[in-house]
């Protein structure tokens, strides 16, 4: 298993229960009509030995309880996934689907909906641990691949800097060309590396959210949103989110009118730990991005953000924190979800986790459809929780979804398709 910041506790934790690669159940494809909302809802099973991926429907029916997993056939494209497998952040809207396998892997599977097959795969890896945490399809030929790890010895293959936003053509697939972020920390100490977490695109415009690490991860500075033209492969603009740091989710409004940074702070290695640099950020992009607003932590409750975001309704946030374990390994705060109503502030508990920290996970909402989903790795030997969702922003009670019941891997990532 990897984590968006490798230098926390929990992975540890987390690690340390792990037991051998299980058996995954047999894949099945799945051919689906779109609705106002796409297809459905890609759900990546892990126990960080081994994953699974399954889909759903936006009503919470199960398509398919394994389309690909660790036992499926790679068709002589490398080895099976790994136990730390993603999905693009970002609807995939094509007759396959990508998925991530990020560390140590840095791989990129293409996954055809219709037979369950691998039909490409291509390493992003180029020499070292790339850990790649995000894929952004432009058009068919042209996608965007953002590698959060910086090379510490580059100049041995082509492409092998690393903390940079690759260029794929996902139709060889191949690399073709890599777009350097290092202007982005432009007047910051050299030991601060990009570390590029989320890529957006909205109305042809792409934007990629930038963590900003020293290169050990023994501290942070303010995270950065950039905007890139898909056109020159070039940054456009850089913005620096003073005093949030540790930034690694990004949503959009439904009206495409503003986006919202989620970040989770300076270090969660402490038993209690700090609140410093974390919360939450909103930025108007209906000209060049601007900061229009601030939550920190302190005004949503006592915990750091988690890496769950997303718009539920126009000016409501769907978001969760995290929870912690004490010195002795004990659980000691749990998770929480949480629904923020951007304009006053007002903040609600949705859910807490059952009984240990670090089990809430993934957050996704489809407006269209009044529907928000959270992954649960505890509750009912692991769900997908379904909220319905009305016109202003109110959440129902959840409803549980287990996607697959065979073999029971906790449900930990989100996707759509």
């Amino acid at each position: 298993m990897t984590c968006i910041r490798p230098r926390m506790l929990w992975c540890t934790v987390l690690l340390s229960a792990c037991g051998a690669p299980r058996v995954t159940p047999d894949s099945q494809g799945v051919s689906v009509t779109p609705g106002p909302c796409g297809r459905g809802l890609v759900v990546v099973e892990s126990d960080y030995q081994s994953s699974n991926v399954s889909l759903l429907d936006f009503e919470g029916h199960v398509l398919s309880a394994s389309l690909a997993s660790s036992r499926t056939e790679s068709s002589g494209f490398g080895v099976a996934l790994s136990g730390d497998v993603v999905t693009p952040s970002s609807a995939q809207d094509s007759d396959r689907i990508a998925l991530i396998d990020r560390y140590p892997a840095g791989v990129l599977r293409f996954v055809d909906l219709a037979s369950a097959q691998v039909t490409g795969e291509l390493s992003v890896a180029t020499g070292f641990r790339s850990n790649p945490q995000d894929y952004l399809p432009l058009n068919a030929q042209r996608a965007y691949v953002a590698r959060y790890q910086t090379n510490p010895n580059p100049g041995r293959q082509e492409w092998d800097t690393g903390g940079d936003v690759l260029i794929v053509d996902p139709s060889r697939p191949a690399i073709i060309g890599s777009i350097d972020l290092s202007a982005a920390l432009t007047g910051e100490p050299s030991k601060f590396t990009p570390h590029p977490a989320r890529l957006l695109n909205v109305a042809g415009r792409v934007f990629a959210l930038l963590a900003a690490y020293s290169s050990d991860y023994s501290s942070a500075t303010s995270s950065r949103v950039v905007e890139l033209d898909p056109e020159t492969d070039s940054l456009v603009s850089t913005l620096a989110l003073d005093g949030l740091r540790g930034c690694a989710a990004l949503a959009v409004s439904p009206d495409a009118r503003e986006l919202a940074v989620g970040c989770s702070g300076d270090d969660l290695r402490n038993a209690q730990p700090t609140l410093e640099g974390s919360g939450l950020a909103l930025i108007d992009i209906e000209g060049a991005p601007r900061l229009e607003k601030t939550f920190r932590a302190q005004e949503l409750g006592t915990a750091p953000l988690g890496f769950g975001l997303a718009y539920a309704a126009p000016g409501v946030l769907f978001l969760g924190t995290l929870g912690h374990f004490d010195e002795a390994g004990a659980p000691a705060a749990r998770d929480s979800l949480l629904r923020l109503e951007v304009a006053t502030g007002q903040v609600a508990v949705l859910l807490q986790s059952a009984e240990e920290p670090f089990t809430l996970g993934a957050a996704r909402c489809a407006v269209a459809c009044g529907v928000c989903f959270a992954t649960d790795a505890q509750r009912s030997g692991g769900s997908v929780l379904r909220f319905v969702v009305d016109a202003a922003g109110g959440f129902a009670a959840p409803t549980e979804v287990r996607a697959e019941t065979q073999v029971g891997l906790p449900p930990r990532y989100l996707g759509e398709f």
